[in-house]
This record gives structure tokens, sequence and C-alpha cells, in this order.
């Protein structure tokens, strides 16, 4: 039967359901950096609107081609002719940037020693294996009398050095700089005006806020120009629309390397405190042809 480890030393944040051997420890994705967006919008701003139904919450979507072929065909985004309702906010990813001078507290690469050019591990907990340690203190506290026939005088104390540690690791973080654009379309002034007021007032007088998942710190900068457009001046049949567009950059990290990773994320390590050799014996012959057994 396979030991059972218990990672209950590498500090799961407080309240947290989630156990450490059951989300694979600390796996910090593109997608978890997605995904993170999103519930700050739907979860933390949890943005609403006045509509001809009354105050409404307004939905999000993420804004891929697949994403754009769903809304085309869902029902809750458009009415009977098909034009979209509004007010609607989309979610897009607009660039990656892995920037080598943002190192973290790594100022230097690290490569592993499987000589493969993947990226060394950083120890995040530790812990020292208490019955392992305490049965090396017993057998070295034991000492053998030679003039008690033979007798051990038990817990005869001396300083123990053999101390067996748990360690726990992983993958040294890639940092990353992510952008994302979050647009807002509403069909009236004052349905905008409701929807920016929350991404200008959250935050404060500063335009950063951090993200939290599983464990995982982002830091968010919100770009301080809010870009507004509308085709009120238009004087042809189109949907009347209000479009504001803010800009965020995540400064995130990766560990891992995801679904192509043939390596666990978090990797459990003992140290040595011993070695021993075993003592080799050999059969000697005499001159009667028996053989004898020296070590």
């Amino acid at each position: 039967m396979p030991h059972k480890i218990n990672f209950d030393f590498a500090q799961i944040p407080a309240g947290s359901k989630l156990k450490l051997s059951e989300i694979g420890m600390l796996s910090s994705t593109i997608e978890d950096i997605d995904a993170s967006i999103l519930e700050y919008l739907k979860d933390n701003l949890e943005l609403s609107a006045t509509t001809n139904e009354g105050w409404k919450t307004v939905p999000i979507f993420w804004q891929t081609p697949e994403r754009a072929f769903q809304v085309k065909n869902n029902r809750d985004l458009r009415d009977e002719s098909g034009s979209i309702i509004l007010p609607v906010i989309s979610v897009e990813r607009t660039g990656i940037t892995k920037d080598p001078n943002r190192k973290g507290g790594f100022q230097a690469n690290r490569f592993s020693e499987d000589k493969n050019g993947r990226t060394g591990r950083m120890i995040i907990a530790k812990k020292i294996v208490q019955d392992k340690t305490r049965n090396f203190a017993v057998v070295n506290n034991t000492r053998r009398d030679n003039f008690t026939e033979g007798k051990n005088q038990k817990f005869f104390p001396r300083i123990n050095k053999k101390i067996v540690v748990r360690t726990l690791s992983i993958p040294i973080p890639v940092y990353v700089n992510v952008d994302y654009k979050i647009t807002l379309k509403t069909e009236y002034q004052q349905q905008m005006n409701e929807l920016l007021t929350p991404f200008m007032t959250r935050t404060g007088q500063i335009n950063s806020f951090v993200l939290r998942r599983n464990g995982h710190l982002y830091e968010v900068f919100i770009d301080q120009g809010f870009t507004h457009n509308n085709n009120i001046s238009n004087l042809g049949e189109d949907l009347r629309m209000f479009t504001s567009e803010i800009t965020f950059k995540v400064l995130g990290y990766l560990i891992g390397e995801g679904e192509n990773d043939d390596r666990p994320i978090v990797r459990v390590d003992e140290n040595i405190v011993e070695i021993s050799f075993p003592r080799e014996s050999t059969m000697l012959e005499d001159e009667e042809g028996f053989f004898t057994i020296t070590s």
C-alpha cells in the first residue's frame, strides 16, 4: 500500500476546501490567469445596469472565435431579430510578453539536473519527519557498554545530527505580462456611466489591484486611458451603441508546462542522513576441501 503523504504543512490558504494533493499544488497556467480575470469581473465587480426590464446583471463572455459563434447562437444574448441585447461586456486576451527582466526572487536562470534544458526547482516547504528522526536518535542514544557483559545503556545523552527533512519543490516560476481588453457595449449613455464607474473607483486613487486564484496572486494594472466610441451621429438604421474599452495588464507567472508536462508539479524529497555499506563475505577453501566464510 503506497504511503500517503500529508501536505498540510505546505500552507494552503485559510478556508480553502482544496487539498494540495488534489489540485496538483500551485499549478499556474495561462488558463488560470484568464479565469482569474473573469472571476474578478463576475464575482467581485458584479456589474449591473439599468435596462428596460429594470436593474439587471450585465452578461460577460470571453471574446474568441469559438465564443463569437456561441454568442450568435445564444438566445440570452440575442433578441428575436438576431440583434445583440445591450448592455454586454466582452473580454479578450490581446497579447502575452515573456519579459526576461522580471525574475522575481531568482535573479538567474537555474537548470534542472536532467540535462534536458528545463528550468530547475525551488523549495516551497520543509518539515522534519518526526518518526524517522526519532528512530535515528534512539539508535544514536543507545550505547553499548563492553564492561557490563554486552548490555546496552539506553538514552545515553548525545546530540542527534541525523535530522530527516521532507521538502516540497516546484519548478521555478516563469514571469509573463498578459494584456486584456475589456469592451463595454451599451445602448444608452446612462448604462455606460453605470458600468464605467466601478472600474474607476473600486481601486481608489491607484490603478492596480490583485487577483487571487488557487493560492496564486496576480497583480493587475489598469490603463489610465478609457477609450470611447459611439454611432449616435450616424443617421442610418444601425443599432445605437456606446462602446468603451479598458486595458488590463496582468503581471503573472507560469509554473510547470501545463498539460504537456510529464513531470509532477510538486516533488517530495527527503534528505540523506546516513550511508551504510554492507560487509562483504568471502568464501575460502582450506587444505581439506572445506569452505569457510570470512568477513
